[in-house]
């Protein structure tokens, strides 16, 4: 099986069907992968805050910002989320939206100025803060007509290939396939494999991804900003999909030219009234996968002049250890006819659940960033390299070395390097009313496979007193890509993978208030 593809299916058909290898290493992109986090400041102005401090997202963005601030200042985020996706799929449009309310950022940063005069160190500065980095929350729904082939086409290519004769006897006693009178070419689809299929696909995703940090950041003559970070992350991920599939079985003749001594074709047999019969398939899947981690961050900023900043940050992998369980079935209703109101036979294809524990090791990340300052307002650009190849699996305690050579030679095939892109800007329309915006462009993580990804916001900050501040940030993502819900043997069946272009757009609207002591 191709990995590159693993990862652009949702899981959609029976756990039976995927290695719990090429399982962790398709998930392996979802948790090592982070939104940027942050007040709605920072996310106004497209996140691109390397080069950028004085605002409480320093904590986690490049503390050495924390060193930019004067007082004290303390702040809470709250967000909606909204995901919307479109799928097309064998030329049918499909709609679907999810959305959630939460807490998307809270810090604090105390002010610590040393009394050093004008020279020398200005201020040690110490900040906490906790935010959300990433959001599972999402529905994807695609459905369409497929007369090229059926999930069961798969089913046939596994029972081929596979050494487990139970899960082989459950699927012919489910009368999906037969085996070939050849006994080389394995088995073959009971349904009508090259007709006209109704299928439906539907995934709905929830969770979060946290990281809680505690920061320092100090400024050295107002000239030079060092800082650093301890990160404590945790996520969970719930993971729950469905396809089914409906259309008729095979007639006589169909089914005795691929195997001339079959039981299911003999008018004698009961499995006789399988043949031409109608019939709904449902594979069904959920996952449940929770971790914890712990990683860092150093960063400086450097003012070479009054109205510039040059900042750059390294971020550790995160290191997690991660609990993972997961449980599928297949059931397949059968009836006399489209119109019929009741099964006349309904058959179950049954699993055991699956639990285990591994690590996951995240890639480092390097970004660099410029900020120009005028008198009315700024410019900022991040740039960002990830290596996502270098993403590690473990088993706990390394009980398994050959395993683990063969999760890293899966992460070489399946993923790359990626260069991200962030650029903002503010203006001040008044001394009290500001105005922001921003870009971001997303590298391909993926090796062989499109993914287009990007970004954009808008800003209104206010200052409300003194002390009080209030701001407000819409950040609108568009993620184009394409997913195969099951994959099979193009060559043996002579046919297509099922393809879906799936058009992801969230909306994040993040309001912050916010108050200096």
């Amino acid at each position: 099986m191709k990995l590159k593809n693993i990862l652009f299916t949702s899981l959609l058909v029976s756990g039976l069907m995927y290695s719990a290898q090429a399982q962790f290493v398709g998930d392996a992109i979802i948790f090592g992968q982070e939104n940027n986090g942050g007040t709605a400041r920072f996310k106004g102005l497209g996140n691109a805050k390397t080069a950028l401090g004085g605002d409480i997202s320093s904590v986690t963005g490049n503390p050495a910002g924390l060193g930019f601030f004067k007082q004290s200042d303390i702040s809470v985020s709250v967000n909606y989320n909204n995901a919307n996706n479109k799928g097309t799929y064998f030329g049918q449009n499909t709609s679907k939206n999810k959305g959630r309310f939460g807490i998307d950022h809270a810090g604090v940063v105390f002010h610590f100025p040393t009394n050093e005069g004008y020279h020398g160190w200005q201020n040690f500065n110490v900040g906490i803060s906790y935010e959300n980095t990433n959001t599972f929350t999402n529905n994807v729904r695609y459905e369409g007509t497929n007369p090229d082939n059926s999930l069961v086409n798969r089913y046939s290519d596994m029972a081929s290939t596979s050494t487990n004769t139970n899960w082989i006897d459950q699927m012919y006693k489910s009368i999906l396939i037969e085996e070939h009178s050849d006994p080389t070419k394995g088995y073959f689809p009971v349904v009508g494999d090259r007709a006209n299929k109704t299928q439906i696909a539907d995934v709905l995703d929830k969770g979060y991804n946290s990281r809680t940090a505690l920061a320092f950041g100090a400024n050295y003559n107002n000239v030079f900003y060092i800082g650093a970070n301890l990160g404590f992350t945790s996520f969970r991920y719930d993971h729950s999909s469905q396809f089914s599939e409906g259309g008729w079985t095979k007639n006589r003749a169909q089914i005795l030219a691929n195997n001339p001594n079959s039981e299911i074709a003999d008018p004698t047999s009961p499995l006789f009234d399988f043949v031409e019969a109608n019939y709904e398939l449902l594979d069904d899947y959920y996952q449940r996968t929770e971790g914890s981690g712990v990683d860092f961050k150093i960063g400086a900023i450097y003012k070479p002049a009054v109205d510039w900043n040059i900042g750059a940050t390294i971020s550790s992998p995160t290191w997690y250890t991660i609990d993972d369980y997961t449980d599928s079935y297949i059931k397949v209703d059968y009836y006399d006819n489209e119109t019929a109101s009741s099964a006349f036979s309904t058959k179950e294809v049954l699993s055991d659940p699956t639990e285990d524990s591994y690590n996951l090791i995240t890639p480092w990340k390097f970004s660099v960033g410029l900020s120009k300052f005028f008198s009315r307002g700024l410019l900022s650009a991040d740039i960002e390299y990830v290596d996502y190849s270098t993403m590690k699996l473990r088993t706990i305690g390394g009980a398994n070395p050959s395993r683990e050579r063969e999760w890293d030679a899966d992460m070489k095939a399946a993923y790359q390097s990626a260069v991200n892109v962030r650029v903002g800007g503010e203006v001040l329309f008044t001394n009290a009313l500001s105005g922001r915006a921003g870009f971001n462009y997303f590298g391909n993580p993926y090796k062989g496979a499109d993914n287009k990804q990007y970004s954009g916001s808008l800003g209104l900050g206010a200052k409300i007193t003194q002390s009080l501040y209030l701001d407000l940030a819409v950040v609108h993502l568009v993620n184009d890509y394409k997913v195969t819900p099951y994959e099979v043997d193009e060559t043996f069946w002579n046919t297509k993978n099922p393809v879906a272009d799936i058009k992801h757009q969230r909306t994040n609207v993040v309001l912050t208030l916010g108050a200096k002591f």
